[in-house]
């Protein structure tokens, strides 16, 4: 708590008689008054059992840095989503990290992708990877293997 208070995380206010009065401050430390995150923008919640259950200790930080990007840029759609090269390049991972990450998740079974042909009548249609995520497989423990 003293460590937290040093760094301007908290506010300790000693009270006669009883534990000392705690408020919580800026995350930045700068000793500013506390905002939730949905005050100050954009944030990607996870299920509580992401951390509960080992997740984040199983998942690289590549799989982990992709399940945060496809939390946000699906917007929780629970059907299979295409998603535009713009709002990819916007989180900053590279293809190859991408393709790493896919892999990981789809091998844990937290991502489904689909090839599902974008275009119409009169324009060339391609075939492009459609994301799906399995969050109940969090529910579930990893497999440690």
């Amino acid at each position: 708590m003293t460590w937290l208070a040093d760094n301007k995380l908290i506010d300790l206010q000693p009270q006669w008689g009883r534990p000392s009065a705690i408020t919580l401050m800026s995350a930045t430390g700068d000793g500013g008054v506390y905002t939730q995150p949905r005050e100050e923008g954009r944030y990607v919640g996870m299920p509580v059992e992401f951390w509960t259950r080992g997740w984040l200790l199983q998942l690289s930080p590549t799989a982990t840095a992709l399940l945060f990007a496809l939390r946000d840029a699906l917007g929780g759609h629970s059907e299979p989503q295409y998603i535009h090269t713009a709002k990819r390049e916007r989180y900053g991972l590279s293809s190859d990290t991408w393709t790493k990450g896919r892999k990981e998740l789809e091998a844990q079974g937290l991502l489904t992708v689909k090839r599902e042909p974008q275009g119409d009548f009169y324009d060339f249609t391609r075939l492009r990877n459609a994301y799906q995520l399995n969050l109940e497989r969090l529910d579930d423990s990893p497999s440690w293997s």
